[in-house]
């Protein structure tokens, strides 16, 4: 794995703060904001996959 552990630990967080706030919007009825969310959590856990498969 090239990239640094703080950059994992960064992205593995924004994933948990999108997961929330998606879940947040979702219960305040706002849909538009809780798809903006998920679609950021869905592009941080591809950045996540990318960073940590087969140890690149």
């Amino acid at each position: 794995m090239n990239a640094p552990a703080w950059r994992i630990w960064l992205i593995a967080a924004l994933m948990c703060g999108w997961g929330m706030l998606s879940i947040r919007f979702v219960q305040k009825g706002d849909t538009a904001l809780a798809l903006m969310c998920l679609l950021l959590l869905v592009a941080n856990g591809v950045t996540l996959w990318r960073l940590t498969r087969r140890g690149k």
